[in-house]
């Protein structure tokens, strides 16, 4: 039988390695490889694991870390977006809820005279202005501001949102009496004020006003209701 070249033993090499051949090439590669150092250093190249030189491990290496590198970036930039992401969230939140304290809650308009129907203009027995006011446009009042200019005119001025909202039934500042001690906030302006003393009072706004009671205006006295509904508890 005639030799068989290293050339085809070493094609069959990985077969034999893998023990996937059949028998017969079994016995032929390993009577090849009794007499053949040439293949079987080959073989035995292929039973030990494979081992890196040092400038592909160095180089490895720094691919490893400039992955790391790159890993550290994408970490980094994800964070900035993401609180980035909260902050513009955060501030959007804000913003609507100031918009909506500021539409719905902040009472900054002004009732225009046109919708108060005041009535009994009196004064109480302890010197107070009473007076009943009702909003005739069925919406809510939700406060009144005090407000006296350098003449002494005292203005008050009932006050709403932008956005009204309708009252659900006919109470409180929408219709009730208002109450006001004209020498009381005297004395207060006299002992810790400017000074200036009360001689008109109007319901309304400088530009937009009810006369209620003026310096030298004589008042009706309260009813007998009026006077039990704010002298209780005296």
């Amino acid at each position: 039988m005639s030799r068989i070249s290293c050339e085809i033993i070493q094609d069959l090499l990985p077969l034999y390695h893998d023990d996937v051949c059949s028998a017969d090439t079994k016995i032929l590669v390993e009577e090849h490889l009794a007499d053949c150092p040439v293949c079987r250093e080959v073989l035995s190249h292929m039973s030990s694991p494979m081992s890196l030189g040092a400038q592909t491990m160095e180089q490895n290496k720094d691919e490893g870390a400039g992955l790391r590198q790159v890993a550290a970036q994408w970490s980094r930039t994800k964070w900035i977006s993401f609180t980035k992401g909260l902050l513009i969230s955060c501030l959007a939140v804000g913003l609507l809820f100031l918009a909506y304290v500021g539409l719905f809650e902040w009472n900054i308009t002004s009732v225009p005279t046109r919708v108060m129907q005041v009535s009994d203009i009196s004064q109480l027995k302890d010197g107070r202005i009473a007076y009943h006011v009702k909003m005739t446009d069925g919406y809510h009042v939700n406060q009144a501001s005090y407000d006296t200019d350098e003449e002494g005119n005292f203005y008050v001025t009932p006050k709403r949102p932008i956005i009204k909202s309708k009252k659900f039934a006919d109470m409180g500042l929408s219709n009730m009496y208002y109450t006001n001690n004209i020498k009381e906030r005297n004395d207060y302006e006299k002992s810790f004020g400017d000074g200036v003393q009360i001689k008109a009072l109007y319901l309304g706004t400088p530009d937009d006003r009810v006369l209620i009671w003026e310096q030298g205006m004589e008042l009706p006295p309260a009813s007998e209701s009026v006077e039990m509904q704010f002298s209780s508890g005296e």
